[in-house]
């Protein structure tokens, strides 16, 4: 008995052991990566596992759909999941209708099927995280059924059905060890996202309103880019919660009012960089009243407190332009700082907080110029592999062809398509090695699931740990994906090394012409930074001639991605002076933009105080028809103009008429900051008057 219970001691402690072995990793480990590679091994054996009970065809694509859906965070599998459900079903159809079709003129087939993958790719490019991939996915569907079937087209219908029902069998089992082991959920880390975010905008902010350093360009489009990653999260976490239209509302709510209340501190910044614009007794009350960046309880506080702060004693001077500026800048800054407050309330609470945007749209900029590019390049390499395989003429290029069109898609709508590149000519071969050693020496000298589930633990386990390296993704994406492809996993295996070598020998033939094909064209860096500088100008130009968007969530939350972009680009540029300093003439006018649009928004809304309606309406025409050569001047007039028209106003008209006064205050000062960038570039022609 007591034998017993020492052995049932040793049992528990090993179990024990077990359970905690994600906490228990080594150093240089990320964390819960241990936890990450033992559910994504679990996934696999129980996908191989229902695969060969069920007996289905290939059954080697359930440990691949395995390996291509797995992800540190629930939501991003069920996510991916259901763009991957959604994309197979697509190609899969448009698959079966090519072989309906062209079944006995392959010219016509893959002519078809090239088209297909360069439509696929243009709108992968122009979509974001996995409805990307759901896009992409549906183009070599095609190229997985149809070319697989371009010998055999009546068995097409078939091939197609074990397919699906392969990712489905990977889908299920994902999403049941998932479940079971409680993977970390996508929600819980937008919500600390966003905290952190709040914590990190509050201090900058408070920072700006004391006058202490402000930071540079490029670290305030770094916090911006930041937040908008969180978008990422927003749409993983979508699946995970029954209420989760509410919460991620919410969610969008914050994050946009985070952007604005950069924007707010960035302004608030300049103003007090300038010499003698703001006096100090002005200053000193501003800061009493901003205290340390507590939001405002409710409207009539802030209201409250805006009209104290425009409240002069006896005698005292008016308040200049600038002056109202710092005031609407600084009193925005807390009202939004309620509204980054109740959004993340109602994110993590699930109850509609009083402050939050039901209707916020975070805008993305696209680059229809680089989708067209990218699918031009998916079809000119689809093209140039068919002609390598058929010119060939050996058997089974089609493998080739497969793989090519599979990995080609995949990459090209990333940047660095060069480390793709070499992640297939280093992943596909380290597969091949590792495959070819567990069939020939391993894999014949045992039997049953848990022997065959032991013996892919370290191979799986490898290619997860290269998956969360980010320097090391494509390797692991190449190395798990094919070396269940290579590995030629079927229902009745054959051992023979002869048969083993001659199948894979189109692999790594693959691998190569992908190798040259991501990298003999990369993208440029500067023709996208350009594009980039083209889109602020366009805008920016329609902002002159009254057709811009007003300010607005979307508005704003283009602008900041549009600079993330131009930051991005710029970093895969030497850094020389003149790099940078182009980079900081794209935020300057990216800032004029917004100014105009905040400016036209407050001055649209003024226009409907009769007391204000005429000189507003000649300010608006006025930003028509700038003079760049008297450049901010005349606006700062009017802005003057409108403060002192204010004065008589009731306190809801007031506010609304200092918000324009701001916004061409802003506005004035970038126009003369960018005069001369503007007339270079003929965003705004200089009059035949002034010339």
């Amino acid at each position: 008995m007591k034998a017993m219970k020492q052995g049932g001691t040793g049992m528990a402690t090993a179990l024990a052991r077990w359970i905690w072995l994600p906490t228990a990793r080594p150093a240089w480990l990320p964390p819960g990566s241990i936890a990450f590679c033992l559910r994504s091994w679990a996934a696999v054996m129980l996908a191989l596992g229902v695969a060969f009970w069920l007996q289905i065809d290939s059954p080697a694509s359930a440990g691949v759909t395995v390996m291509i859906l797995t992800q540190p965070l629930r939501g991003q599998i069920l996510s991916k999941a259901l763009y991957r459900m959604a994309g197979t079903l697509t190609g899969a159809t448009v698959a079966i209708g090519l072989i309906a079709l062209f079944g006995q003129d392959r010219v016509m087939f893959l002519g078809g099927a090239a088209l297909w993958l360069g439509l696929c790719v243009v709108v992968g490019t122009l979509l974001r995280d996995f409805r990307a991939y759901g896009a992409l996915l549906a183009g070599y569907t095609v190229a997985i059924i149809g070319i697989g079937c371009i010998d055999r087209p009546e068995d097409v219908f078939n091939v197609a059905i074990f397919r699906v029902s392969a990712i489905m069998i990977g889908i299920v089992s994902v999403a049941v060890v998932n479940d079971v082991t409680g993977s970390p959920t996508a929600w819980h880390r937008l919500a600390a996202g966003l905290r952190h975010g709040a914590a990190e905008v509050q201090r900058i902010a408070r920072d700006a309103v004391n006058g202490q350093d402000s930071p540079d360009d490029v670290t305030w489009v770094s916090l911006a880019g930041r937040i908008m990653a969180l978008t990422s999260q927003v749409s993983f976490a979508r699946t995970e919660l029954a209420d989760s239209a509410l919460r991620m509302t919410g969610a969008r709510s914050a994050m946009v009012a985070m952007l604005d209340m950069i924007s707010c501190s960035r302004a608030i910044s300049g103003v007090l960089r300038m010499d003698q614009e703001v006096r100090p007794t002005i200053l000193a009350r501003v800061r009493r009243r901003f205290g340390d960046g507590t939001p405002f309880a409710d409207e009539d506080e802030a209201s409250r407190a805006l009209e104290d702060l425009l409240l002069l004693e006896p005698g005292a001077p008016p308040l200049t332009p600038a002056e109202a500026y710092l005031i609407e800048r600084t009193m925005a800054l807390l009202s939004y700082g309620r509204w980054v407050r109740d959004g993340i309330r109602t994110l993590e609470e699930g109850r509609a907080a009083p402050r939050i945007a039901q209707d916020v749209h975070i805008a993305r900029q696209q680059d229809p110029v680089l989708a067209l590019l990218n699918g031009t390049r998916v079809m000119v390499g689809f093209t140039v592999a068919a002609l390598i395989c058929i010119l060939s003429g050996l058997p089974g290029t089609t493998t080739t062809l497969i793989q090519v069109a599979t990995i080609l898609t995949l990459s090209i709508t990333t940047f660095d398509t060069r480390a793709f590149g070499m992640g297939a000519l280093i992943g596909v071969p380290l597969s091949t090695v590792c495959a070819l050693v567990l069939d020939t020496r391993i894999l014949p000298y045992g039997s049953g699931m848990i022997f065959f589930s032991l013996m892919l633990a370290p191979v799986i386990f490898a290619s997860c740990l290269l998956l969360i390296h980010p320097r090391l993704m494509p390797i692991g994406l190449n190395f798990g994906v094919f070396f269940f492809i290579v590995l030629g996993l079927d229902n009745f295996h054959n051992y023979d090394p002869t048969q083993f070598v001659d199948r894979n020998l189109y692999y790594m033939l693959s691998s190569v012409i992908l190798f040259f094909a991501l990298t003999l064209a990369p993208p440029s860096a500067r023709r996208r930074r350009f594009r980039i500088a083209m889109a602020v100008c366009m805008t920016l130009r329609r902002q002159f001639t009254g057709q811009g968007d007003i300010a607005s969530p979307a508005l704003i939350s283009r602008q900041y991605d549009r600079l993330l972009q131009a930051r991005t680009w710029t970093g895969h540029l030497p850094q020389k002076p003149i790099t940078l300093r182009v980079f900081d003439r794209i935020v300057s006018l990216g800032d004029l933009n917004g100014a105009l649009a905040r400016a036209r928004r407050h001055l649209m809304r003024a226009a409907t105080i009769p007391a204000v309606a005429q000189p507003v309406a000649r300010t608006q025409d006025m930003l028509r028809t700038l003079n760049l050569a008297e450049a901010g001047a005349p606006i700062l007039g009017q802005a003057a103009h409108l403060l002192a028209a204010s004065d008589t106003l009731p306190p809801a008209d007031r506010e609304t008429l200092i918000g324009a006064v701001s916004g061409l205050f802003g506005a004035a000062r970038l126009l003369d900051r960018n005069a001369r960038a503007l007339r270079h570039y003929g965003i705004l022609p200089v009059p035949e008057a002034s010339r």
